[in-house]
């Protein structure tokens, strides 16, 4: 099995390297080794710092990895120059492939890097540079719905039109009212990941993540308000039929926090 070396940083351009190798290789063709490299702390730092700093890579690679459902994951956090713990990791894990950007700074994004340009230049395997068409911004270009009721209708996924939505998040505990009249939609709860910047986590609360819903049923789910960083849970409906249309009716409540 093929073994591929992720370098990662905080930016939404060294995380394009992410996006590709989701597209390009299927969870049971890779193993993927993560990692995330602090560079302003090095060997030379207290021992306090140095620890603390490694915490903090840690736990920014528990949440990238939380994206890689299905892959096998191999996380590993150092310090030091970028480009040589790039290269030292691939040597002691046998990596087959290196994926990485031209450059996580989007001030050059049409420079290859020094920490990509040392990379190529000394290491011991493929190295695959991550197309920057990749690195767009993460907009949602469906439809976004603001009230706290509505009709909606949502076409197939052949369809030129809007096959997914985006409904109100709320500032306090709710109920989500859903009752679907032609079709089957999928409800979608996802929390907002600090380190890639976009909205791929499951619910931190351990809510309803993901509920099919078919046409005819009525259904309540209860949604805890929760945000990272200021940013709500995202609540996302879609149509996965490829030609039939969905039709529903959602309708949002204050829930009963007195209920036993």
């Amino acid at each position: 099995m093929k073994r591929i070396l992720l370098p990662v940083e905080e930016t939404t351009r060294s995380l394009t390297a992410l996006t590709q190798v989701k597209k390009l290789f299927a969870p049971d063709e890779v193993e993927i080794v993560l990692l995330m490299i602090d560079e302003s702390v090095d060997y030379t730092a207290s021992r306090e710092a140095a620890e603390q700093a490694m915490d903090l890579l840690e736990k920014k690679l528990d949440l990238v990895e939380a994206t890689l459902e299905g892959y096998y994951v191999i996380k590993k956090a150092d310090m030091g120059k970028a480009g040589q713990r790039i290269v030292k990791c691939a040597r002691e894990f046998g990596a087959n492939l290196i994926v990485m950007t031209k450059s996580a700074k989007d001030e050059n994004k049409n420079v290859v890097g020094k920490t990509a340009e040392y990379v190529i230049s000394h290491a011991e395997c493929n190295v695959m540079i991550a197309t920057e068409t990749e690195a767009v911004e993460r907009e949602y270009r469906g439809l976004v719905y603001r009230k706290a009721e509505a009709l909606v209708n949502l076409r197939g996924q052949f369809s030129f039109k809007q096959s997914e939505c985006i409904i109100p998040s709320v500032s306090s505990d709710c109920i989500y009212h859903f009752d679907v009249k032609r079709g089957k939609i999928r409800f979608i709860h996802r929390s907002f990941n600090p380190v890639t910047r976009d909205w791929d986590l499951p619910p931190v609360l351990d809510d309803v993540e993901v509920q099919d819903i078919l046409a005819g049923e009525s259904v309540d789910i209860l949604i805890r308000a929760n945000s990272v960083e200021g940013k709500a849970d995202r609540i996302r409906i879609v149509n996965r039929n490829t030609k039939t249309e969905a039709v529903f009716n959602y309708r949002i409540t204050a829930a009963n926090t007195d209920a036993e």
